[in-house]
């Protein structure tokens, strides 16, 4: 039996913690269970990652307690976990604490305990005061604060905790369980026939509703879940509750059914054929399936061309071999969509996870997964870590998509490496699919690291729409409020022939901004260097940065003026003149402002996708993976607003924005056009895109950053630097460049230089970048970033202060 255990915990500390184990726990003993051990001045909880018999050589605490029955972990997922903390720079407490749900993680509260005061001791009157309360009642470390607080008796409450005769432990947070609900079944001597017997003898009065009840029983079969027996109007509280009482039958709580068939349609045999192009690229998939060998498939396919058929095809042949599958959607808005068509196919094997979710829903969904109950996990980014049973598949839809990427909290994973390293693991092939790949991902098939799949044209003989690209310095005088005339025009002839319309405008909010016609001042953020942007509909001005708010100024506050004006202009803006415009069409807006209610991205799509609606208007979430066959028209408000970010991926991802919401028009019988407005119409991602050449683009934009070793010819680990003084941020960014030029002489270095925004939440921001070989694995950026900060700690103690240092590796936007 193991007599040491080595501990994570959900702290930016980066190793673990040594346990002695007790001879009474050792059979317990887990990789992957969660257990209670002395940590610092309190009772912390942390996970197993390793039990072994090697004695350290410095003394260990105890192990106090375990709180799992098994592990909450598998052995695979703790080794990704590991990877996932090396390669990205975090500790593998955090990692865990992002890969489990609310329920089974680190969530919890910090108690008091003390233990009972034996005669003789010695304590003083305030202090037997604060130790009786105590005693007499569970009281957590925060309640207690705020009960003592400003009181003679915070000093006494403070000091018995500094002498450890007040003890702090952290205890689960147990809010969240699973949901449960009765199922009835026959008591422990009775049976439908018995209770036959009974009803047909001559002293029950067979009109008596609980007998009523008892033959209905008999009818539909026993054991029955409570969710079931509620459709029968016979079978009330009240005759379940007098069956319960004259011991015809008993109940026990289990989970409730985590179906999604309540609202979504289960139609296996309505799978599509797949085309010849589909086939080959099905095939070859399937072969890899066929070895249950790792393999990685780029599948580059023209919007519509019909990706999702063969992820469907794939995953149900992995299914049919007894593996499980995973498929990552970019975004949240994807998922509704996304789930009804793969739920069609495979029905009540489908488990989603998302951050939509309650927490007692994702938990629910994770113990499906976990057990085996469901096969296939749909969700964005933190599906990547869902414990699917024998994974044999990994779908990356949108590949491309920035959304992939985690940047603040640590773990700053992109799920696309991270999914590729766990198929890796476990044999399993990854499927990336993606009508315009990431630079990082052509670069990969173009090294051999991956194969190109390819699907150039549109499934079902649809064809790609025209585009056409209007340049609004042309338009000055024919605008009809943020519409050109001809974008105008096209709508009023869509909604004629009663056709939808798209319109994609970057940015949220009524306008970017106020602005004093006396003075010139713009409300600026107090916690960020940005403006707030104006909200008409709740009257806000708001920092999308910060989450600052306040009501919107009706005075400027630098020179009093009451002369505001509003400048600019944000998806609401287009809204409100929409229906001034078309007063008989029904507009629809779609962004994080109008879907911040659960259930409010289902709504939208489900209105417009049953036309309830003729114009849907939102941000860049309009843009992925819609399918509704009667949009002809898609207009791009400002196409501009994509190179405002001052990032070597601009072009690209304003390319990727332009190219994916023209796909989402004419995607069925009807022909569609796409309208592009802008200031830049010579600009190569305008061009490209109006072509739909992404292999063009593709080439223009690697041989613009092969010679500045931006990636994919390089990897970026951004060092970010944050201090309440700017100068203390400066001079640590100053440090941490010299460090890494005597660390690594001959590596390219970027910085230090402020941020893009280069004061949020209150602090000043700097940054310096690295450009690492892109060959370069886990070990050698955790061996350069570890003695990078090793001698920075040593160097700027006594020296700098209140300044924090967060890594992220492939820093891409």
């Amino acid at each position: 039996m193991p007599k040491y255990i080595d501990v994570a915990f959900p702290a930016a500390v980066r190793r673990t913690f040594t346990y002695h184990t007790t001879p009474e726990l050792e059979e317990e003993i887990e990789a992957g269970k969660r257990v209670w051990v002395p940590f610092r001045n309190y009772y912390a909880i942390g996970v197993i990652v390793n039990a072994h018999d090697k004695k350290p050589e410095f003394n260990t605490k105890s192990l106090r307690k375990i709180l799992d029955s098994q592990s909450i972990l598998s052995e695979e997922l703790l080794k990704l976990t590991k990877w996932v903390s090396r390669f990205y720079y975090s500790s593998w407490g955090e990692t865990i604490q992002a890969a489990l749900p609310a329920g089974l993680n680190f969530v919890s509260k910090k108690n008091l305990k003390v233990e009972k005061v034996s005669e003789g001791e010695d304590f003083t009157k305030e202090e037997m005061e604060v130790l009786t309360e105590l005693q007499q009642k569970k009281t957590s470390l925060k309640e207690a604060k705020k009960r003592w607080q400003g009181t003679s008796l915070n000093k006494v409450f403070h000091q018995l905790l500094k002498k450890k005769r007040i003890e702090i432990w952290e205890e689960p947070d147990l809010k969240v369980t699973v949901a449960t609900e009765r199922e009835w079944s026959w008591a422990d001597d009775k049976h439908a026939a018995s209770a036959l017997e009974f009803i047909r003898s001559d002293e029950v009065n067979s009109s008596h509703k609980w007998v009523l009840a008892l033959q209905r029983l008999t009818e539909i079969g026993l054991p029955k879940r409570q969710s079931v027996l509620g459709d029968e109007e016979i079978l009330t509280p009240y005759t379940l509750k007098k069956l319960q009482d004259e011991k015809w039958i008993q109940y026990k709580e289990v989970e409730k059914n985590n179906s999604l068939g309540d609202t979504l349609h289960y139609n296996p045999d309505s799978i599509k054929t797949l085309n010849s192009d589909q086939q080959a690229a099905f095939q070859a998939v399937n072969k890899s399936l066929q070895k249950r060998e790792f393999a990685n498939y780029l599948l580059y396919g023209i919007t519509g061309s019909g990706k999702t058929e063969v992820y469907i095809h794939a995953l149900q042949e992995a299914i049919e071999k007894g593996k499980g599958g995973i498929v990552l959607v970019p975004e949240i808005a994807l998922t509704p969509q996304t789930v009804s068509r793969f739920y069609r196919i495979f029905g009540d094997e489908i488990a989603v996870l998302h951050s939509r979710m309650t927490s007692r829903e994702r938990l629910h969904a994770w113990k499906d997964l976990e057990s085996g109950k469901k096969k296939i996990a749909i969700g964005p980014r933190s599906a990547v870590f869902a414990p699917v049973n024998n994974l044999g598949l990994i779908i990356l839809d949108e590949e491309h998509d920035s959304s992939y990427k985690q940047m603040d909290p640590s773990p700053r994973y992109h799920a696309r490496e991270t999914a590729i390293m766990r198929a890796n693991i476990n044999n399993a092939v990854v499927v990336m699919g993606s009508a315009t790949p990431s630079m990082q991902s052509l670069h990969m098939a173009a090294k051999g690291k991956c194969t190109m799949l390819e699907l150039p044209e549109r499934h079902a003989n649809a064809t790609l729409p025209n585009v056409e690209v209007l340049d609004l310095k042309e338009y000055k005088s024919a605008m009809r409020g943020e519409l050109t005339v001809a974008l105008y025009q096209a709508i009023e002839e869509a909604l004629e022939k009663d056709e939808q319309i798209i319109l994609l405008y970057n940015r949220r909010g009524f306008a970017n901004y106020l602005q004093c016609e006396g003075c010139g001042h713009i409300p600026q953020s107090p916690d960020c260097s940005v403006s707030l942007t104006y909200h008409k509909q709740k009257n806000l001005l708001l920092c999308h940065y910060s989450g600052y708010s306040r009501r919107a100024d009706t005075h400027c506050e630098m020179c009093g003026s009451a002369h505001l004006k509003v400048q600019g202009s944000g998806t609401q803006k287009v809204e409100a003149e929409l229906e001034e415009l078309f007063p008989e069409a029904v507009s629809i807006r779609f962004d994080r402002d109008s879907t911040s209610r659960k259930g409010e991205h289902e709504r939208i799509l489900s209105t417009f996708g049953e036309h309830k609606a003729d114009i849907l208007i939102g941000t860049q979430l309009v843009a992925k993976g819609l399918d509704f066959p009667n949009v002809t028209v898609v207009g791009v408000v400002n196409a501009d607003t994509e190179l405002a970010f001052p990032s070597f991926q601009s072009t690209e991802r304003m390319y990727q924005l332009l190219s994916q919401v023209a796909g989402r028009s004419g995607r069925g019988k009807k022909p569609g056009t796409v309208y592009i407005q802008t200031r830049q119409p010579g600009n190569p991602a305008i061009q490209y895109a109006k072509k739909h050449d992404h292999k063009g683009f593709s080439r223009e934009e690697m041989g613009f950053r092969k010679p500045l070793d931006y990636p994919p010819y390089s990897r970026l680990i951004r060092f970010v630097i944050k201090s309440s003084k700017d100068h203390q941020a400066r001079r640590g960014a100053e440090l941490l460049r010299m460090i890494a030029e005597n660390v690594v002489p001959d590596m390219p270095i970027l910085g230090p230089s402020p941020a893009a925004i280069s004061w949020m939440n209150k602090k000043y921001i700097w940054e310096v970048l690295l450009k690492v070989d892109p060959e370069k694995g886990a070990t050698y950026i955790e061996a350069l970033v570890d003695k990078i900060m090793e001698i920075y700690e040593d160097q700027s103690k006594g020296q700098i202060s209140g300044v924090r240092v967060n890594i992220n590796v492939d820093a891409i936007q």
